[in-house]
């Protein structure tokens, strides 16, 4: 009985060996995208760890690392057709592109592998992240957006959502759940393939519709190494095939997967906006850039009104707990959206609104100074956060404040003058600068003090004249009939002088 027994379990075990399939097309290996972003420290220890852990007699929950965990349960059969031997020696020249990858996966690799385990999909579908985006959750190529790169339409249709305030396909957390939806419903209506629900993940449900449809009329198979599809899906799906391989042979490839705790990296709670993610970041002292890695979704450094998740390190949760009494609100006007046109800069658009470069930098998110024909800029946004300092306290320190001012970037003597409520030339003359002078950031001007400002009022109170959008030094001469050398010597100008709109003439 024990003979037959035995005899019986080879010819099983035998059965289970992969007969791979071979594919005769060559496509050259592309570089996934590698875009900057930046990372928030969850572990100090990063070093590789081997993946060669029997896991048969250990739960997998107590295995070591998250790769791990993947490689234990990887059931997708990997063919060994010349496009994934290509792309399997793309990811072996560059290793340190998967050390990038760890790195940004860190915080969110385990959550997504859970995720796939409660929903019992295959945990390969946690590395698609990689041929995506490299999971970086802000890379955005065109339409697609965030670690699974999803199109605007596709995100809507799966309950992502899309606003000023908040992009859904950003949100590491809520676009995975919309991506494992999505690719559970291509595989129940692609032929139950997975490999398929990967492809149409890629190039769109309707492509390989249509190519399992004229293989089925001609009586062809509809895996999809049968299939007649794009290019980028024949591309595609031997990259993610790839590390597939390299993941579960990762000895035999000498490829080294840089450790990642196969434990939770961070925690959620609920906050209701608007909420100031400065104050966040203070309060679980983090900077506002880990907050921003952690919370990518968020457009703003302002949430909007409503209820929101907060991702935050594990080993916060506690911290943001215990400071969260000192969380305080903030209030939010509406903002509008402005398009930049031909000529425009910071400067000039904050000089139009009656605000700041510096703040329109900060709503926006802008880390230079260049606009580009066309860009969307956010703008009359006003969020304070109820004071705590007496009044007279403040009174005072803005006193100070205005005595000296020091030059951003994009700033002009008439913007500034605006900001400050004095009069340009007073200021001009008051710092000994020409009208037309060029400011330069970080050099430091003299405000005049408010009895400076009155005496400089009373000393020039003549007409003065607001320039306007089309206004010209010969124009205004003419209008006002005065001698244009005149004007010019009374505003300490040049016939070169550059004019602003709001920009105060006096006519004497």
């Amino acid at each position: 009985m024990k003979k037959l027994l035995l005899i019986l379990l080879l010819v099983w075990l035998n059965g289970c060996v992969n007969q791979p399939k071979t594919d005769t097309a060559s496509t050259s290996p592309v570089e996934p995208q590698q875009q900057a972003g930046t990372t928030v420290a969850i572990s100090a220890d990063r070093q590789s760890v081997p993946l060669a852990i029997d896991a048969s007699e250990q739960s997998l929950s107590e295995l070591p690392d998250v790769w791990l965990r993947i490689q234990q349960q990887i059931q997708i059969e990997v063919p060994n057709t010349l496009d994934v031997s290509q792309q399997r020696d793309f990811y072996r020249r560059h290793q340190s592109l998967l050390n990038q990858v760890s790195v940004r996966a860190e915080p969110f690799l385990y959550h997504i592998v859970v995720e796939l385990e409660r929903r019992k999909m295959p945990v390969e579908l946690a590395l698609l992240p990689i041929v995506e985006s490299s999971f970086n959750p802000v890379a955005q190529a065109g339409a697609p957006a965030g670690l699974w790169q999803m199109v605007p339409q596709t995100a809507r249709n799966f309950g992502l959502q899309r606003n000023d305030w908040y992009d859904g396909r950003k949100d590491p957390i809520a676009s995975t759940n919309a991506a494992l939806d999505y690719l559970q419903y291509l595989y129940n209506n692609l032929g139950q393939d997975w490999l398929n629900a990967v492809a149409g993940f890629n190039s769109g449900e309707g492509r390989v519709q249509k190519a399992i449809a004229a293989n089925q009329a001609k009586g062809k198979a509809i895996d999809f190494w049968s299939l007649n599809l794009p290019k980028q899906s024949t591309i595609y799906l031997p990259k993610w095939l790839a590390l597939i391989d390299l993941l579960q042979h990762a000895e035999k490839y000498q490829m080294k997967w840089p450790a990642i705790a196969n434990q939770p990296a961070i925690g959620f709670t609920s906050i209701k906006g608007p909420v100031d993610l400065n104050q966040v970041a203070q309060l679980t002292q983090l900077s506002l850039s880990d907050i921003k890695t952690l919370n990518p979704g968020f457009r703003r450094s302002y949430t909007a009104h409503g209820e929101h998740t907060l991702v935050l390190p594990l080993s916060k949760m506690a911290l943001f707990a215990q400071n969260r009494p000192q969380l305080r609100a903030v209030r939010l006007t509406e903002t509008r959206q402005y398009r930049v046109k031909s000529g425009d800069s910071l400067g000039l658009i904050a000089s139009k609104n009656g605000t700041t470069v510096a703040k329109l930098k900060q709503l926006n998110q802008l880390k230079s100074d260049q606009l580009k024909v066309g860009q969307q800029l956010f703008l009359s946004l006003a969020a304070t956060a109820p004071s705590t300092v007496p009044s007279k306290v403040r009174k005072s320190a803005a006193s100070k404040q205005a005595a000296s001012y020091k030059v951003k970037s994009g700033d002009n003597l008439w913007l500034i003058a605006k900001q400050f409520k004095v009069d340009g030339a007073a200021l001009a003359k008051y710092n000994k600068l020409s009208a037309n002078s060029r400011l330069k950031p970080g050099q430091t001007l003299k405000i005049p003090a408010a009895k400076e400002k009155v005496a400089t009022v009373a000393a020039n109170k003549n007409r003065v004249y607001v320039v306007k959008s089309g206004d010209s030094l010969d124009k205004i001469a003419k209008k006002q009939k005065v001698k244009l050398a005149d004007l010019l010597k009374w505003n300490t100008l040049t016939t070169e002088s550059m004019l602003q709109p709001g920009q105060k003439l006096q006519l004497k």
